[in-house]
């Protein structure tokens, strides 16, 4: 299931991609101000420490949290030994150039690597890695022995390629512009690196939207944002890298919200809801926890038909488990360990058919999610690599704090925020915001600047007003006069 639209929201305080494949949400993107993602940056590190015990280095690159560097990332191309250490290629003090590879998480610093990646639309330049691969998505032969021979051409000096899904049936010559742009792109990094001094920031990824066009561009219809900025951002990155998306971008210019002119606001509610339907009557019910992820999957009103054994309903049940199963761990962000109760069924057949589709369904996964297998106890286990927190650690309290998936106060005020901005256009005075306590304090705290930014965007100054009797999630805009 490809995506067909992208739609991008600036509101005050974050920038939500929601990308739509034939108008189901398919993945979503949220990117606030003063936790953007770092993941894919290259930086120049200061080493700070040097663990034997765990052959790992700890990184200064000037988050403020030491980045992790271990053995195997610290490792120049080639030189894989099962008898070095850490040691052996960075000491306390060293400068050392890397990329980030997982961005921070809780008490943990980010993931770093030496091995720096350097991606574009259609390619991925590796400096220092020789050679030339081509994506296993592409599986036509004579469009794989096309692409490896106009590659081992034009790929640069000191580097090798990884050929994307994308540059399927790409030219020649556009394949030669981007790789001559990735290095130049290094050389950059490696000008700037001479000139720096640790720690360093040596190239920035682009935004969340760039980010999502850049990785997901074949096959997009159409392209909608709601903020002129953003707007100009998108067409002048089309008109560089992906001139054929250039036509497909709109501006949303619908009194209505775009998300909710898209139905994807509702599509977020049920994505933090822990049941889930499925078509055939059955369901998902999906447990996150810091250790793992379950997902139990139930017959419910299922039936196979006249005549239908609980076997075969059974069997129909998983089969439409497995697909919704993929899609929901991609659309939320779900990572580590999945573990899935898949409804029991006792033919063999059966048991090989519903792996078959589960794996099937998550090969478009960019993160690679890999189903080993069904246990002893009958459950199927399957593995994800983190990617940044998930869809309900960005937008809900963490799990220590709540009962089940809940908003978080900061959720739920820039929810207000969007909503002061769509109500309050055309208001001649101040207006007050009431909401619950919790989430006043969001705004006043974490909030604080997006509040601003809403109140510059409005020319209006916004009053907020803690009120008891306010849910969690509730909050109303009420205008001066009638405050």
């Amino acid at each position: 299931m490809t995506a067909d639209s992208v739609l991008i929201s600036r509101g005050p305080g974050e920038t939500r991609v929601a990308l739509l494949s034939a108008g189901r949400l398919k993945e979503l993107l949220v990117a606030r101000e003063g936790a953007l993602s770092v993941a894919g940056n290259v930086y120049l590190g200061r080493v700070e420490a040097v663990k034997k015990g765990i052959e790992a280095a700890f990184v200064d690159i000037g988050l403020g949290r030491s980045g992790f560097l271990a053995l195997a990332e610290a490792r120049p191309v080639g030189s894989e030994s099962s008898g070095d250490h850490i040691g052996d290629y960075v000491n306390e003090g060293d400068a050392v150039l890397v990329q980030v590879l997982r961005d921070p998480a809780e008490d943990k610093g980010a993931k770093l690597t030496t091995r720096v990646n350097l991606a574009g639309v259609n390619l991925v330049f590796r400096p220092g890695h020789p050679g030339v691969s081509v994506s296993r998505r592409i599986e036509d032969e004579g469009e794989r022995d096309r692409l490896m021979a106009a590659i081992e051409a034009l790929a640069p000096e000191g580097g090798g390629v990884i050929v994307r899904t994308a540059a399927s049936g790409v030219a020649e010559d556009a394949l030669g512009t981007e790789a001559r742009a990735l290095n130049r792109r290094w050389k950059d990094i490696c000008l700037r690196r001479a000139n720096a001094k640790a720690p360093s920031a040596l190239s920035v990824e682009p935004g969340p939207a760039l980010r999502v066009l850049r990785d997901h561009g074949p096959g997009i219809e159409r392209i909608v944002a709601d903020d002129p900025e953003t707007l100009n951002e998108v067409r002048e990155y089309c008109h560089a890298e992906l001139p054929a998306l250039s036509a497909a971008i709109q501006a949303h210019q619908d009194k209505q919200a775009l998300f909710e002119a898209f139905g994807v606001e509702e599509q977020i509610d049920e994505a933090l809801s822990p049941a889930v339907a499925l078509p055939g009557g059955g369901s998902l019910i999906i447990s996150q926890t810091p250790a793992l992820c379950a997902i139990d999957v139930n017959t419910g009103g299922a039936n196979a038909g006249a005549g239908g054994s609980k076997e075969q309903t059974a069997f129909e049940v998983d089969l439409e488990a497995a697909a919704e199963a993929a899609r929901q761990i991609r659309l939320r962000n779900i990572s580590g360990l999945i573990v899935v109760d898949f409804v029991p069924v006792r033919d063999p057949v059966h048991k090989a058919e519903v792996l078959g589709a589960l794996r099937a369904a998550v090969a478009n996964d960019s993160l690679s999610p890999q189903v080993i297998g069904y246990t002893a106890m009958g459950l199927v286990e399957m593995t994800r690599r983190r990617h940044g927190p998930s869809l309900q650690e960005i937008l809900c309290l963490p799990f220590e704090d709540r009962a089940g998936p809940s908003k978080s106060p900061l959720t739920v005020a820039l929810a207000a925020l969007r909503g002061v901005l769509r109500e309050g256009q055309g208001a001649s005075g101040p207006l007050t915001l009431r909401a619950s306590p919790a989430v006043i304090r969001a705004l006043r705290g974490p909030a604080k600047a997006a509040r601003k930014e809403a109140e510059q965007r409005l020319g209006l100054a916004i009053e907020a007003v803690a009120d008891q009797t306010f849910a969690a999630e509730g909050w109303e805009i009420v205008p001066a006069k009638e405050a």
